[in-house]
This record gives C-alpha cells, sequence and structure tokens, in this order.
C-alpha cells in the first residue's frame, strides 16, 4: 500500500508539478552605441584612453569584468575591453580621473590584470568601442 500512494504521488509530482514550456523565449538586446555615448555631455574635460590589458583567459569572464568595472566608474561615459586584442578603450573625464586611477580599476578587478600600456588617443570611435569582426 505504502509503495502504491508512494508510486501515485511521484507520478502527481512529475506530471503536475513542471510547468516547464518548450516554447521558445526570444529576448532582445539593444545593440545601439547611442546609450553609452549620451553620459559624454556632462565630462567637464573629455578624455579617450587606449589601454592594453594583460593578464585576461577568456571574454566572458575576465574582459567582461573589467569592462563592468570601468563603466560603472563615476567619471567613465564608456568603456569597452576586447578580449582579442586585450585592448580596453575609455571615454572619461580627465579632470576626475588620470591614467593611475584607470590602471587601479583594472588591478582592482582581479588579481591577474594588469595594465602593460595606456596612451590618450585623439577620440574614441563608435568602430572602436564596439568592433565589427
Amino acid at each position: 500500500m505504502k509503495n502504491l500512494l508512494f508510486l501515485s504521488f511521484s507520478l502527481l509530482v512529475m506530471l503536475g508539478g513542471c510547468k516547464n514550456s518548450t516554447e521558445q523565449k526570444i529576448i532582445t538586446v539593444d545593440l545601439s552605441i547611442e546609450e553609452p555615448l549620451k553620459s559624454k555631455a556632462s565630462l567637464e574635460k573629455e578624455a579617450y584612453a587606449k589601454m592594453k590589458i594583460e593578464g585576461m583567459t577568456c571574454a566572458i569572464g575576465c574582459a567582461a569584468t573589467i569592462e563592468k568595472k570601468l563603466n560603472k566608474t563615476v567619471g567613465i561615459a564608456a568603456a569597452k575591453v576586447d578580449f582579442e586584442s586585450k585592448t580596453a578603450w575609455v571615454i572619461y573625464d580627465a579632470a576626475q580621473l588620470g591614467f593611475d586611477r584607470l590602471t587601479q580599476i583594472v588591478k582592482n578587478a582581479g588579481d591577474t590584470y594588469s595594465v602593460s600600456a595606456i596612451e590618450n588617443i585623439e577620440q574614441v570611435t563608435p568602430e572602436s568601442l564596439f568592433p565589427l569582426k
């Protein structure tokens, strides 16, 4: 009797408990370059930097983590980190941040990350922030 009751209960849970749908869900992601660049207007002294970053081992974990840390920093309008080229492009407020602080943000993102080179560039283009591959 206990086995029959247990079997009945198990069957009920398996058939009625799971409400997973096999219907595909479509998630849209806005890849517009306008959003990250909108905050440029609030920069007191707009500057552009290109950084070579060492110590990254993957695009999803390493590059994305560094990019998030840079983009969450006050004084940075936009940042893009490319794992393949080991390069970051940053639009920032030079009145608030300098090369030392940008380097420190990368180092604080993880123990293995370091900036091997950093330079001012004339301008960061949408193509450098969002390179076509």
